[in-house]
């Protein structure tokens, strides 16, 4: 009894792990394996075969049970990936098979098998009712099992929304979407900030896209910056979901709406590193950088588990102010005006994934601590590209994000008649 007290009070402090832990960590890696594309027997005997950024495999101490590919399925099946949800049952069966303790029957996996079974089955029967969920990955009809066109004519004839989803996993694996052509008019250069700040060390600047305008700097923060921000957000940061742009889609789809990352907000009252890091940022874009004045949006420290990762969105709120149901924080200050332009630092190295992605760009940029990436957000044509920006599934990682308001930078950075202008003054 004493021993069971103890437990609970363990349990209660955190100290000791709970079923929703375990179900989060299930879930976080039906994520990677489905974003990795992960080799699942190898999962189950604990490997974990990487490609990203280079191909290697990392040896586990454990192997999975019966009853944790069991387990796992059904957090699958619970999260709508129905394809993993078959393809771990599978596993539990051939992981019984050679089990000397038995954790689970055959009668139990038999049962399970079927009903996910049954549940692709109707999913794919019925028109739109499975549209947002992921039946076609393992299709269970031996006929589409062989055929070889299959994978490549799903790809072909999917929704464009399911095409930025492959792209977007393509893109996460590290494949090359974009041809030599169009990268031909991107360029690496010194650059040098807006008022000579940096013209005896000037910054390392790569381009990624041009339009919409796509940059990432380099060696931009320095070490205890970092350690400052990740000091201020390790006792602040909490279990977020995003900003997302239609609540009710979001409400509906809720198991794909979140944000799976520790965050909090750094104001310019909070700590001295906020002001001494807005004012660096001014000399280096010559944008206004204050919260206080409504010229930006105040830090957003985001600390990335095993398997976070932030679905592909868009940045540019006018959907937001436009929609009177919306009832997000954001909408609460509509004096900031629209965002100009997103700026994100990497405040760790990632070892594995971790990428920010631009699926409709074919952009894919690697995590690395102290490169500072930097995009033009617009509400127009370009933008639309823009929209599908995302996350990458991550192992561990810290980022720190700032976006930029138009009404208080109204006069750094004047609308132009252009709008698919360099994002002048800024780089």
């Amino acid at each position: 009894a004493d021993s069971l007290v103890d437990i609970r009070e363990m349990r209660k402090q955190r100290l000791l792990p709970w079923d929703e832990d375990f179900r989060g960590l299930a879930a976080s890696l039906v994520r990677l394996q489905n974003t990795y594309d992960l080799d699942i027997s190898g999962l189950a005997k604990g490997h974990l075969r990487t490609e990203v950024p280079q191909s290697r495999t990392i040896s586990g101490r454990l192997p999975l049970s019966a009853r944790d590919c069991l387990n796992i399925s059904q957090v699958a099946l619970d999260q709508g990936f129905y394809d993993r949800a078959v393809e771990w049952v599978e596993q539990a069966v051939r992981t019984a098979a050679g089990e000397g303790n038995v954790t689970t029957s055959k009668q139990e996996l038999d049962t399970f098998h079927e009903t996910v079974v049954k549940e692709v089955m109707r999913f794919q029967a019925v028109p739109w009712e499975g549209f947002f969920w992921q039946t076609y990955g393992v299709p269970v009809r031996d006929r589409m099992k062989r055929s070889k066109e299959y994978k490549a004519e799903l790809f072909q004839e999917d929704p464009q929304e399911y095409q930025d989803s492959q792209n977007y996993k393509r893109l996460c694996r590290g494949e090359q979407l974009r041809t030599l052509k169009m990268d031909s008019q991107l360029r690496c250069r010194y650059y040098k900030g807006q008022d000579g700040f940096f013209k005896l060390q000037p910054i390392k600047l790569e381009e990624f896209n041009l339009k919409p305008y796509i940059v990432v700097l380099h060696d931009v923060i320095q070490d205890r910056d970092l350690e400052d921000l990740i000091a201020f957000a390790k006792p602040r940061a909490r279990n977020t979901i995003p900003l997302f742009r239609n609540v009710k889609w979001c409400t509906f789809l809720k198991r794909f709406c979140s944000l799976l990352a520790a965050s909090t907000w750094l104001f310019e009252q909070n700590a001295t590193i906020a002001s001494r890091l807005n004012r660096y940022l001014t000399a280096l874009l010559g944008m206004g950088t204050s919260d206080s004045n409504f010229e930006a949006e105040p830090y957003q420290l985001a600390n990335y588990g095993t398997g976070g990762h932030y679905l592909p969105h868009h940045d540019y709120l006018y959907d937001v102010y436009e929609d009177s149901d919306e009832t997000d924080d954001f909408s609460q200050f509509p004096s900031y005006g629209d965002r100009l332009a997103t700026l994100m630092i990497y405040m760790s190295d990632v070892e594995e994934g971790g990428a920010t992605v631009f699926p409709k760009l074919g952009v894919r940029l690697t995590p690395k601590k102290v490169k500072m990436v930097i995009y033009k957000v617009q509400p127009d044509s370009s933008a639309q590209k823009l929209r599908a920006l995302g996350d990458c599934c991550h192992l561990r990682s810290s980022v720190a994000n700032k976006w930029f308001r138009s009404y208080g930078n109204v006069f750094r950075l004047p609308c132009s008649t252009d709008r698919y202008a360099s994002m002048a003054p800024l780089v």
